[in-house]
């Protein structure tokens, strides 16, 4: 299906402030209380309850939504109507447990969450189309990475939760590509987000040793340089994360790879460990790598403005 017919052109640009701040941190906060809260009402008054009490938090953040749309309120209203989205999921995975089939295994996989993947990710299609808040492509995105990852169950090989994820990340950021290609800019900055997040994740849940860690490094300073042509500030903030997780892991280990890679005198340093100035010092060489890299980023928008 054509990206145009999944995202409508019109989408809402969000402009960062005070306001639309406080309004997403007290959406995600409704969202986990209410979460909990629902949780709580289950275990005393059980299983059916749950099940009203999760159409009617459902009922409720779509009313608010619609009133909230209809006064113009648009980024607030797209808030509310993810959260909609996130208490629809949990209104169908507690059917399904009310009614016995949530556990109801067809091999090694569960079919019912699949159920509620799949009822997720409609939803939230669904409430784009009348709201064109790119919020709720975060549901989307994050459904489809535990759909995916719940695929590895079927498998029995060694490390397929991980595999998977680095497979969700590729495909993520191949369709974040592909809707800014579209001209769906404000949609691809969660399928981004999500998607670098899920390939750098798996990458570091699959290496073991220094030559691995080597790799996330390298991985970072990808990340950092396909911020620039995509115009994505993500992918430098996980590059960044990235670099000063791959100078921890040396600093901790105290450069064990150097005691492999020089044969003269550095094995008592992997084995004393580094010294309270050395480890210091490599944070601010890393610290350094990351200003420079922020430089060139500069002087790269700056060149393109001319």
């Amino acid at each position: 299906m054509e990206v145009e017919r999944l995202l409508p052109a019109d989408a809402l640009r969000p402009r960062w402030s005070s306001g639309s701040a406080l309004v997403y941190v007290g959406g995600f906060t409704i969202l986990f209380a209410t979460s909990a809260l629902l949780g709580i009402l289950a275990d005393d008054h059980g299983d059916w309850a749950f099940v009203g009490y999760s159409v009617l938090a459902t009922v409720l953040a779509l009313g608010v939504a619609l009133a909230l749309e209809q006064s113009g309120r648009a980024i607030a209203a797209g808030v509310l109507a993810t959260l909609a989205v996130a208490f629809f999921g949990t209104f169908v995975a507690s059917a399904e447990n009310a009614l016995g089939i949530l556990d109801a295994d067809l091999g090694d996989y569960q079919p019912g969450a699949l159920l509620i993947e799949l009822a997720t990710i409609v939803s939230a299609l669904v409430a784009l189309q009348r709201f064109r808040a790119p919020l709720l492509v975060l549901p989307i995105a994050v459904t489809f990475w535990a759909a995916v990852a719940d695929l590895g169950s079927l498998g029995s090989w060694d490390d397929a939760g991980e595999v998977l994820t680095v497979i969700v990340g590729i495909a993520l950021i191949a369709a974040a590509v592909a809707v800014d290609r579209a001209g769906r800019q404000p949609y691809g900055l969660w399928l981004h987000l999500v998607g670098g997040f899920a390939l750098g994740g798996g990458v570091i849940a699959l290496v073991e040793g220094d030559f691995g860690w080597v790799l996330v490094g390298l991985l970072s300073l990808a990340y950092v340089a396909a911020s620039y042509p995509l115009v994505r500030s993500s992918y430098a903030v996980l590059g960044a994360v990235g670099i000063l997780a791959t100078t921890t892991y040396f600093t901790l280990d105290g450069f064990a790879l150097l005691g492999e890679l020089v044969p003269f005198g550095s094995g008592e340093i992997a084995e004393e460990g580094l010294d309270p100035w050395q480890a210091a010092f490599s944070f601010v060489v890393a610290g350094l790598v990351i200003l420079v890299l922020g430089l060139v980023e500069d002087r790269v928008t700056a060149l393109r403005r001319r």
